[in-house]
């Protein structure tokens, strides 16, 4: 995860294509999540992941391929269903 700010790369939401059958989840830290939403909402300066933030996070991760985004305190689970292809 990219960090935000004058200097350096913007947020990015992961890929649920990057993921693995032993590792289909990945982990969104609050500083991650308020940077997505703020960089996303023009104007937006979220300092506590509200019910807003979570609502939008799901929103974001469905419309971008995560099967599950849930939330324990200010940290987000997102899930992918990774299926294992034989050649």
């Amino acid at each position: 995860m990219a960090t935000n700010g004058s200097v350096g790369r913007p947020f990015e939401l992961p890929d649920p294509n990057d993921r693995s059958p032993n590792e289909q989840h990945t982990k969104l830290e609050r500083r991650e999540i308020l940077g997505l939403y703020n960089q996303a909402n023009t104007g937006a300066d979220a300092k506590n992941v509200s019910e807003v933030v979570k609502t939008w996070l799901i929103q974001e991760g469905n419309k971008n391929g995560w099967n599950s985004v849930n939330f324990v305190e200010s940290t987000a689970i997102l899930g992918a269903n990774v299926i294992l292809q034989k050649p």
